[in-house]
């Protein structure tokens, strides 16, 4: 964490014997909310004072995909949980926010400074459309694509006020036409001029609000939405195996007019799931670990973060890797 925050976890250090604005030693889930509030008002609204501040300034972001569900079954479903420095926490069912979740998001904004986002993916409004194909029949036609795509964006775009977010994410993978042939290809770029119209006017018409992307630039024949956006995840590299795969993404993102300012990368936590249980390890480490270590020199603006849900599971410690990622990219001054 940046020196920023300093302070007030300082303080709050010697009234809770706690050393770190992420709580790195071990506490009861409730801990910071109750025993921590009640004990040390003065030290907690110090804490959060900093915390805002380090929000709003320039260090690297921390996004972080959070899988949120329409009513809570363990404390894993809570936003208030989730640890105060991710800077944008990504829900990623916007069409299902329980006014629990909302209340919760907008405490943990007004209190910590973080933002919240979604994301509205090409690839899986595709996905739902070639489903719905499969199960065509004459008494039931399917929407023409087009169409469909159109409705479907603007529907997700229509949860951005409803569920109180602060960010929308365009996601847009698209693909590497150089082998297709030149019909294929003038009907694949009026199919993705199509799609990435719609946030352009989007975001002509919320221009106060946030824009990100998530995809591959390279694969895009205009980049021009990409200077609207804070920052440009680049999707391929949560399939990396290894840091050398994010130098060679990086460079064939690198596009006529791509602003590589801002691109940014993702690593996967680990997952629950025993089937995935390749997830979120380099080998025997933890990718994210070694993802934001490489991230705190590289020429890139944020680290994302998949899976935090499963993080939360932990005996004496609740995201063990988000935290480590987090103090890793932005270390706490010592």
């Amino acid at each position: 964490m940046k020196n920023i925050i300093r302070y007030g976890v300082l303080s709050l250090a010697a009234a809770m014997t706690l050393c770190s604005c992420d709580w790195t030693e071990p506490e009861a889930v409730d801990l910071r909310y109750d025993t921590i509030q009640a004990s040390a008002p003065d030290a907690y609204a110090k804490y959060l004072e900093n915390l805002r501040a380090y929000h709003a300034n320039g260090h690297k972001k921390v996004y972080a995909w959070f899988e949120n569900r329409a009513s809570f079954v363990s404390q894993a479903d809570h936003v208030s949980a989730v640890p105060d420095s991710i800077d944008v926490l990504v829900l990623q069912h916007p069409e299902a926010m329980s006014q629990s979740t909302l209340d919760e998001i907008d405490t943990k904004r007004s209190e910590t400074g973080m933002q919240t986002a979604y994301v509205v993916s090409y690839e899986a409004i595709r996905k739902q459309w070639d489903l719905k194909k499969e199960l065509e029949t004459p008494d039931a036609p399917v929407q023409e694509w087009r169409s469909f795509m159109t409705d479907s964006v603007k529907t997700a775009l229509g949860y951005f006020l409803n569920g109180g977010f602060d960010r929308v994410i365009c996601g847009y993978d698209g693909k590497d036409m150089s082998v297709y042939t030149q019909e294929e290809r003038d009907e694949y770029e009026g199919d993705q001029k199509a799609f990435l119209d719609l946030f352009r006017e989007w975001r002509n018409a919320n221009i106060d609000k946030g824009f990100d992307f998530c995809g591959i630039p390279a694969n895009m024949v205009d980049v021009s939405l990409l200077d609207e956006a804070t920052t440009i995840f680049l999707s391929e590299t949560a399939d990396a195996t290894h840091l050398n795969s994010y130098g060679y993404i990086l460079l064939r993102n690198s596009v006529a007019g791509a602003p590589t300012e801002k691109f940014a990368v993702i690593a996967p936590l680990p997952m629950i799931d025993e089937t995935q249980a390749s997830v979120g390890y380099w080998g025997t480490d933890y990718c994210a670990w070694l993802a934001a270590r490489w991230a705190r020199t590289a020429n890139v603006a944020a680290l994302g973060l998949y899976n935090l849900t499963d993080d939360y599971y932990n005996p004496t410690f609740i995201y063990p890797v988000a935290r480590g990622a987090i103090q890793i990219l932005n270390p706490a001054a010592k």
